[in-house]
């Protein structure tokens, strides 16, 4: 076998796990007592943002794999709150490739990602909400958006971290903590 079909199987191999991590954290992890259109499932943004690390094509398979699981779990409105997960990671992976700061990806990403997960909840709001309701709606969603992202990105960089120590089981693209600007 060839190097390149090495490494083509290799990340194909990475996305289906990432891909099934995404699937089973929404499935059977517990999720926080909160009532719909929120959700707040521990550890759920993982799988995407380790996907970050590897390829675009690894963040399109999870975000894919997480929005298929949130629909049967949680229902159509947090499954479009997951795939709206597809930019805010794109964007991620992108910013690591460009070497930029790992603090700057994370304040891009949580904002991409709060701003993505309050445009569905608007979507879904415009049908017989009142004005202050909308706003409420927003207010929350985007606020425990953008502390579930936090959590989930430091759950994240400590699995990052031991991936690290296998440079021959995965290839994570590296952190940048030296400036906030491309090298």
């Amino acid at each position: 076998m060839n190097t390149k079909n090495k490494i083509n199987i290799k990340s194909l191999t990475i996305a289906g796990l990432l891909t099934a991590l995404a699937i089973v954290i929404p499935l059977f992890m517990p999720k926080l007592p909160v009532p719909q259109p929120f959700s707040v499932t521990p550890a759920s943004h993982l799988p995407v943002i380790l996907a970050m690390f590897v390829s675009p094509f690894t963040v399109a398979c999870a975000a894919i794999g997480s929005t298929i699981a949130f629909f049967i779990a949680l229902g159509p409105i947090v499954a479009l709150r997951a795939f709206s997960h597809l930019l805010f990671a794109l964007v991620g992976c992108y910013m690591l490739k460009k070497n930029y700061n790992l603090i700057l990806i994370i304040i891009v990403t949580a904002l991409l990602h709060a701003a993505g997960e309050v445009l569905v909840v608007f979507l879904f709001s415009l049908f017989g909400m009142s004005e202050g309701t909308m706003y409420f709606l927003w207010g929350v969603t985007g606020g425990i958006t953008l502390l579930h992202h936090l959590f989930d990105f430091a759950i994240t960089m400590v699995v990052y971290k031991a991936l690290k120590m296998a440079p021959d089981l995965i290839r994570l693209s590296p952190v940048n903590l030296n400036s906030f600007k491309a090298s």
